[in-house]
């Protein structure tokens, strides 16, 4: 996806403007400084697409709605799935989303009577309704075809006629909204999730926002394709899918995981688990919580790694309960997802560490593809960041807006940041010490 999001006075942020075509971005802040909203804000853009896609599926929305009210119910729609991801807006003040792509845009605003509208370029809605318009007669001319046939449709010749419509309205929509990217959203709070069980998990994520009940989902059906330890997984996946796979980039990914879980995990029929070899396992709702909080994030980065897709994915948090040698290790994992796939990522994050990893990537890429280098090499190629395809931006502030972070001389996320903390904390030590020194 190429385009760009801007955010006017919503939640925490007052101005913001993000471009969708970096392959990595980070955000770093205090708490509640507008992280987590900017994140949310560009998966619900993203999402439109796959929402529209599911709207056009639901053969009832046609067959119970008038023809003149198909993209009213649209917008209907639309509009629940942003109050599942961001709570009703009546109590807001007025707020601007603008998101644009390509010559398209889709602005989100809210109205006077403090609802949350939708208005799409003009151009794009005439596109939508006479896809909707299509989809229609194509629902009718079925409908019909079943009513004058003796036995009907048998059930199989339903399951291919939906998949053909399915795929032909992906490539319709796909085209319209200038991205083919599956969209991941991977929340803060994941070890919750792993000490619950399978039914409860469900049940309770029914409860929460979206991006948390898709994320749910998502698990759900990625889980079972973890029926064997990973090295197992990649036999059976060669063995069985077509095309190549990048032997040395899922090796990789293999290792850094092995690496940051320090186990091996398997869903089984009996529960998810985690081995430490062959003989020695537990339940994954006994594990640390460092393994609950990181292991969704390691198994989808693998899946984007081992079957080359193209994916956006926002991460809240990968640093979360882990030391930090192993966030080093998580942010080489996603740095090899980006440079190895057509993925891009955005992270959000509070800690410093994850900076500095981001940081030795990134001066890698300057220091060692010089031509006088040498051939000794400190970071793997396939690791290191582009200065020009990573963004850092710091978050929130008195004037509630983003900054970026990066330097354009050393290529580098600016340091002074990344101690600023540390300096404090220094600071109070040195006081405590010469007070200490005058008792």
């Amino acid at each position: 996806m190429n385009g760009t999001v801007k955010i006017q006075n919503f939640g925490p942020i007052k101005n913001a403007e993000v471009a969708l075509d970096k392959n990595v971005q980070i955000l770093i802040g205090e708490q509640a400084s507008g992280k987590s909203t900017i994140g949310k804000v560009v998966y619900f853009c993203n999402k439109i697409r796959d929402y529209t896609l599911d709207y056009l599926m639901t053969e009832e929305r046609f067959s119970q709605n008038h023809e003149n009210e198909y993209f009213t119910y649209y917008l209907k729609y639309l509009r629940r799935k942003f109050m599942d991801c961001f709570g009703k807006t009546t109590h807001m003040p007025y707020f601007q989303i603008h998101f644009t792509f390509g010559e398209q845009y889709v602005r989100i605003y809210k109205s006077r009577d403090g609802y949350v509208m939708l208005q799409f370029a003009p151009g794009l809605e005439a596109q939508l309704r006479d896809l909707f318009g299509e989809v229609a007669e194509t629902y009718r001319r079925q409908n019909t075809s079943e009513s004058t046939s003796n036995e009907g449709l048998e059930i199989y010749d339903k399951i291919i006629m939906a998949t053909m419509l399915k795929q032909r309205l992906r490539y319709a929509v796909t085209s319209m909204f200038l991205s083919a990217e599956e969209v991941i959203y991977i929340p803060a709070g994941r070890s919750l999730l792993a000490t619950l069980s399978e039914d409860m998990r469900y049940l309770l994520a029914q409860n929460m926002d979206l991006t948390m009940r898709e994320f749910v989902e998502l698990i759900q059906t990625t889980r079972k394709r973890f029926g064997t330890k990973i090295p197992e997984m990649i036999k059976d996946y060669t063995k069985t899918e077509n095309g190549q796979i990048n032997n040395m980039a899922v090796g990789q990914a293999y290792s850094l995981i092995r690496e940051i879980l320090k186990a091996d995990y398997t869903s089984e029929e009996d529960g998810e688990k985690i081995y430490f070899d062959e003989r020695h396992w537990v339940k994954l709702m006994y594990g640390s919580s460092g393994q609950q909080e990181a292991l969704w994030i390691l198994l989808l980065v693998f899946i984007i790694i081992l079957e080359n897709k193209n994916a956006f994915v926002i991460i809240e948090e990968p640093e979360a309960h882990l030391f930090p040698k192993a966030q080093r290790k998580i942010v080489n994992l996603i740095a090899l997802m980006v440079n190895t796939t057509k993925s891009k990522v955005m992270m959000t994050t509070h800690s410093p560490y994850i900076l500095t990893a981001a940081n030795i990537l990134l001066y890698s890429r300057k220091v060692e593809e010089k031509p006088s280098s040498g051939t000794d090499t400190i970071v793997p190629r396939n690791l290191r960041l582009s200065y020009e395809k990573t963004a850092a931006y710091k978050v929130g502030g008195k004037d509630r807006t983003i900054v970026s972070l990066l330097d354009e001389e050393t290529h580098m996320i600016d340091a002074d940041y990344i101690d600023s903390v540390s300096e404090i904390i220094n600071e109070e030590l040195e006081r405590l010490l010469e007070k200490e020194c005058d008792l």
